[in-house]
């Protein structure tokens, strides 16, 4: 009797082959790193997905969700204090970083990096999360300055623009100096766009 595979459950196999993306990147991750993380066959992972650029879009996508979802629970709660919330944002993303628990950092910012350029449906992915991302931000500063919390010197597009890129830019500079004074420093310097 031959030892029974797991039954394929795609929620969790999209999930797992996001962490391993996350890990290791598009390039370096096979479909036998992706086999042997998921607990699957490999023609069970050709039957559901196709192959590791369909899994990788599947993975991509999900991570673009979740860190969505993330950023509209965060952004659409009511404050009085919306430098406060964006401080604790850029804390959060700074003990996830000191704590190693985002391994190999966003898959978003891995993909822009690695594939944005060679693959179109990646490029798209991104777009639209960038987008999605931003317009948040905007949203959010938006209500801020209309309630009178902040005073905005640049329209709030180009605000939410550079505090987005800086969110993606602390993860790059945690990659040089992961050191916490730096990193705090860092996002100080960032939100004096809201003095």
């Amino acid at each position: 009797m031959s030892p029974r595979t797991r039954e394929f459950d795609w929620e969790f196999s999209v999930e797992q082959a996001m962490a391993l993306f996350c890990e290791k990147g598009y390039a370096a991750t096979s479909i036998r790193d992706l086999v042997a993380r998921l607990g699957v066959s490999s023609s069970s992972l050709y039957a559901t997905f196709g192959d590791k650029d369909a899994i990788f879009l599947l993975a991509l996508e999900r991570h673009s969700q979740k860190e969505l979802e993330m950023l509209r629970r965060m952004l659409t709660q009511p404050t009085d204090n919306p430098k406060e919330v964006l401080a604790q944002m850029f804390q959060s993303l700074i003990d996830s970083l000191l704590a190693n628990q985002l391994p190999g950092g966003s898959l978003i910012l891995k993909a822009s990096v690695e594939l944005e350029q060679r693959k179109p449906e990646v490029n798209a992915v991104l777009v639209k999360h960038t987008e999605a991302a931003a317009t948040l931000f905007t949203e959010f500063l938006e209500r801020a300055a209309q309630a009178g919390h902040i005073r905005l010197r640049q329209p709030a597009r180009q605000v939410a623009d550079y505090i987005l890129f800086n969110f993606f830019n602390l993860n790059f500079l945690a990659k040089i100096n992961l050191q916490r004074d730096c990193l705090e420093n860092y996002v100080s310097l960032v939100l004096t766009v809201l003095d």
